[in-house]
């Protein structure tokens, strides 16, 4: 319609061209598009969560208090996060290595329970302790994964609390400020 009145629109600069033009000029803009980098660049939205983070650490290695222990809530890019976090706690020592190290964070689902095999949070007698459960018929054991340290007996007149399942784990670095 802007032809018929006005000639070529200068905001279309297909106006100008044949048909062949036109397809050889949609071409290249395909071209351009797969690419990707000549595509407008769009925010992307970063989803973040609350969480707590235990400031005692847990022990990987002889045991640290942890039960009604200071926590800090932060603001956590959620790609950081196993599935299900429900906290995270700081781990001191070396009796986990090499899977878990001093100074990372440890991200636990809290439950009640934890299945035999499965890696923990748990405390001894009012001491926490990050470990591996060995339930077995001869008894109840927290294991390190370190070969160095011995397993841990769970006696009968001792008091054993489970926090919850171990799900993964972060290097403190990247939450500022912790462990």
């Amino acid at each position: 319609m802007y032809e018929a009145y006005f000639g070529m629109n200068p905001a279309d600069p297909f106006s100008s061209l044949t048909d062949e033009g036109r397809e050889k000029a949609m071409d290249y803009i395909n071209l351009l598009h797969a690419s990707g980098m000549y595509e407008k660049q769009t925010a992307k939205i970063i989803p973040f969560r609350s969480i707590d983070i235990f400031e005692n650490a847990v022990s990987a290695g002889t045991g640290n208090f942890l039960v009604d222990g200071p926590k800090e809530t932060v603001r956590i890019d959620e790609s950081l996060l196993p599935e299900d976090t429900t906290f995270g706690v700081c781990i001191s020592g070396d009796s986990m290595e090499p899977e878990f190290h001093d100074g990372q964070i440890a991200w636990v689902l809290q439950q009640e329970s934890v299945a035999n095999g499965e890696i923990g949070i748990f405390a001894l007698n009012g001491e926490a302790y990050i470990k591996k459960l060995k339930d077995d018929k001869d008894g109840i054991f927290l294991i390190s994964l370190n070969e160095k340290y011995a397993p841990i007996k769970v006696g009968e007149n001792d008091r054993l609390d489970i926090f919850g399942k171990v799900l993964g784990k972060s290097d403190a670095s990247a939450i500022t400020g912790h462990c």
